[in-house]
């Protein structure tokens, strides 16, 4: 899976889960869409590669309630991203840490504020999943 759909695919789904309008799953039939009008959806190549290594870093060592800031490389239209990533807490999910992380992100007055779970699971790679509450 590349390193763009995975990022994508997490945020798509904490939004998903946040709305409550459907599980982590249906979220990747409707990709599209939900990311269509969002500034994540419209992230750059060179923007997404800087946020994913923020996210992962986020995941794998800030504090529960350490916010951790971003700014992004100007899109096409010279338009500066930047937000945050806040690890919430942390607990194992059978067997998988996971933490609940809240994502931030504002752009040319637009913003916009994800909550969702990540698991790190045996391949390493941190995904969005549903958990119990």
């Amino acid at each position: 899976m590349n390193r763009r759909y995975t990022i994508l695919h997490a945020l798509a789904c904490s939004a998903a889960m946040l709305a409550g309008a459907m599980s982590a799953g249906p979220a990747v039939a409707y990709f599209d869409h939900y990311l269509g009008g969002t500034i994540v959806g419209t992230l750059t190549q060179d923007q997404l590669t800087a946020l994913t290594a923020v996210f992962r870093r986020t995941l794998e060592q800030g504090a529960d309630g350490a916010r951790m800031t971003f700014r992004l490389p100007p899109d096409t239209r010279e338009r500066q991203v930047e937000g945050s990533f806040t690890p919430l807490q942390s607990r194992r999910d059978h067997g998988d840490r996971c933490r609940q992380l809240r994502s931030e992100f504002r752009r040319a007055g637009e913003t916009e504020a994800w909550t969702g779970w990540y698991c790190k699971e045996k391949d390493g790679n941190w995904r969005s999943r549903k958990l119990p509450k």
